[in-house]
């Protein structure tokens, strides 16, 4: 399960702590501390993983931890100095090790290096249950040479609250907290790995969780737990443990009451639409799920159940089946090997007594059928060799060695497979049984919510029973939207007009503002191509050259005359789309703009709401009105039923007509 856990501090010298020994302490390296002339260095069982992102503008040597750190130590004078800020971060147990090490990356190089800090990171694996990082940054300006003045602006992204010391940041314009951007980073890196797991910098109290959250062990703690040594920390957790199991256990109940009551609401509402025979499906259908009050999504669940058992049934009948055919396969190989062996003995005593023949006439016969029978042995041994070959291969599925287990094995399969296909005959009866209950349960439920739902519609008084039950769901949603009792065919019709109207005036407002546009597009256009040729006459009347030109040259004098009348196409063109000089035009163009952003978006947003209670309202007059023509015609046809019995009738009365 993905934990949330960050911390912040500052390593000062006010608390005795060194830059150098906190990173050496950090990255597992062995660094030396120039100021105090002291080698640190802290053995760790597993080597932490680490790195160090610098600023573009950041000097090369900054990558150089053991360098880094002593030129922060001695750029920093006073004796209650601030190194380095430090941030302590659990990584999601979720994500594999690249993954950690990029989010890491990620969020440390957007945060902070983007910022102007030099960010050097280390990430702890000593617990696999517990992956995490340190993050030492660095305080001050950075320029070609090394360090300049501390920032000061960056202090306000790492503020405390007076409530604890947590590290929110303060709540300045466009400025989030950095615990909420660290959700947010392995939230969305959970997302990319399609991990449902996320994480939330929010306290319990803020989520309005009853539950108390665990407090963070520490390595020190956690290595004393681990060790079996209890701590103060550690027993704080288990306190809240207990305390927690029986806050969730409550809030177990308190759910399971809501839901109880809810449906107990349901139910009374159920019953009070329904027919007492309706009550019998619907009651009987609760009993036989185990519940007291039953709903569409309960049966719906039942008969998905219900459809997987029948889903097993034919793999376990064709399973059955195939088996036995292999017993009776066998069965038939075992008879077809004692029919052999008779056959060969028969064969075996026929040699036997045509080599005993002493007849010397006969000699050459009995060979001839010696040679036959023998020719017949090696035949049928060689069949008989076929089938015993074709047992050999059934003795490993069928699990025998001998035949006398062979037909003890088929006897209990037999047994088996009859007792399992009785069972299997039960239970689809069970199940046609129980299908038959629930439909019967789930039309009762329908038929309650459809004569619910009418009774807030006059037109559907008597035509209700003619109403679908899709079309009463729309109805309910209406109902429930409208927040009204009685909804006639009338005042819907009324409503569908109204919207209908006030539909098409927005329309054609936007129908204008997009005509308005599109003028002012066409004017601007024209403007630009009239000022295009009207340059190029300019250019043409100032230049000497080309006045001779047109003297002389007829091609000449026509391009020009073809873009004087060009021009004097234009200004007629721009008179007529009323054009009355450039700061007229740009105004126009200013007001397009503003309508684009601001009366634009809302005459959309307007037409959507009036089109969607459009189709809210023609649904359900259609709907009521489809429920209305059902019912006239079922009337229609008990009307024709009716006639064509009293014709029987009158026919049957009257007897034959016997006049001929």
């Amino acid at each position: 399960m993905a934990i949330y856990h960050l911390s912040m501090q500052i390593i000062s010298r006010s608390k005795g702590q060194s830059a150098v020994a906190a990173a050496a302490y950090r990255s597992g390296e062995k660094l030396h501390d120039e100021r105090t002339d002291e080698q640190k260095f802290y053995a760790r069982n597993v080597q932490p993983e680490t790195m160090i992102l610098t600023p573009s503008n950041a000097p090369e040597w900054m990558k150089d931890r053991n360098r880094l750190w002593n030129e922060v130590e001695k750029v920093e004078k006073r004796k209650d100095s601030q190194l380095a800020r430090e941030l302590n971060i659990a990584l999601p147990i979720e994500l594999n090790r690249d993954q950690q090490k990029e989010l890491i990356q990620s969020f440390a190089r957007n945060e902070f290096v983007q910022k102007g800090m030099v960010a050097d990171i280390a990430i702890h694996r000593d617990d696999a249950n517990n992956p995490h990082a340190h993050i030492m940054l660095t305080m001050r300006n950075l320029d070609q040479d090394g360090f300049g003045k501390k920032n000061r602006d960056w202090n306000a992204d790492f503020a405390n609250t007076k409530e604890n010391n947590l590290g929110y940041v303060k709540n300045s314009k466009g400025c989030l907290s950095i615990r909420e951007q660290w959700a947010n980073y392995a939230n969305k890196a959970l997302e990319q790995t399609q991990i449902n797991e996320r994480i939330t910098h929010l306290s319990h109290e803020k989520r309005g969780l009853e539950t108390l959250p665990m407090v963070h062990l520490g390595h020190v703690a956690h290595d004393m737990e681990k060790k079996g040594k209890k701590t103060d920390r550690g027993q704080i957790n288990r306190e809240r443990q207990d305390y927690n199991k029986a806050v969730v256990d409550l809030q177990a109940y308190r759910r399971q009451k809501e839901d109880h009551l809810k449906k107990m609401k349901e139910k009374e509402k159920q019953f009070s639409f329904s027919t007492d025979i309706e009550k019998t499906y619907i009651q009987k259908a609760a009993s036989l799920i185990g519940q007291k009050v039953i709903t569409l999504e309960d049966i719906t669940a039942r008969h998905e159940e219900l459809r997987k058992m029948s889903d097993r049934h034919n793999p376990i009948e064709r399973h059955f089946h195939a088996q036995q055919q292999q017993f009776l396969n066998v069965s038939n190989y075992y008879d077809r090997v004692n029919d052999l062996k008779r056959e060969i003995q028969q064969n075996e005593e026929k040699v036997e007594e045509l080599k005993k023949s002493l007849n010397p006439f006969k000699l050459k016969e009995n060979n001839m059928m010696k040679r036959r029978h023998l020719d017949k042995i090696s035949d049928l041994e060689s069949n008989k060799e076929s089938y015993e070959s074709s047992i050999q291969n059934h003795k490993e599925s069928l699990r025998f060695s001998t035949k006398e287990e062979f037909y003890q094995r088929y006897q209990e399969f037999s047994q088996k497979k009859e007792n399992r296909l009785n069972q299997i005959t039960y239970e689809k009866k069970q199940i046609q049984v129980e299908t038959r209950v629930l439909l019967q349960a789930e039309e009762a439920i329908k038929q309650a919510k459809i004569r619910e739902i009418s009774s807030h519609y006059p037109d559907l008084k008597t035509a209700g029973k003619h109403l679908t039950y899709s079309n009463a769901l729309k109805l309910e949603q209406y109902h429930n939207t409208t927040q009204q009792n009685q909804f006639r065919l009338s005042n819907i019709k009324q409503s569908l007009d109204a919207n209908q109207k006030k539909l098409d005036e927005f329309k054609k407002h936007q129908k204008m503002v997009r005509i308005e546009k599109e003028h002012v597009s066409t004017m601007s256009k024209q403007v630009e191509k009239l000022g295009s040729v009207e340059k190029k006459l300019d250019e043409l009347d100032r230049n000497p050259g080309e006045k001779a030109k047109r003297l002389v040259s007829k091609k000449a004098r026509q391009d020009y005359e073809e873009l004087q009348s060009e021009a004097k196409y234009g200004r007629e063109n721009l008179k007529e789309l009323g054009y009355k000089g450039q700061q007229d035009l740009q105004q126009q163009q200013s007001r397009i703009n503003t309508m684009e952003k601001t009366v634009a978006p809302w005459l959309e947003k307007e037409i959507k709401t009036y089109e969607s209670n459009i189709n809210a309202l023609d649904t359900i007059f259609n709907a009521i009105q489809q429920a209305t023509r059902s019912q006239e015609q079922a009337q229609q046809r008990h009307q024709l039923r009716g006639m064509r019995s009293t014709n029987i009738n009158r026919s049957k009365n009257q007897g034959p007509d016997l006049s001929h």
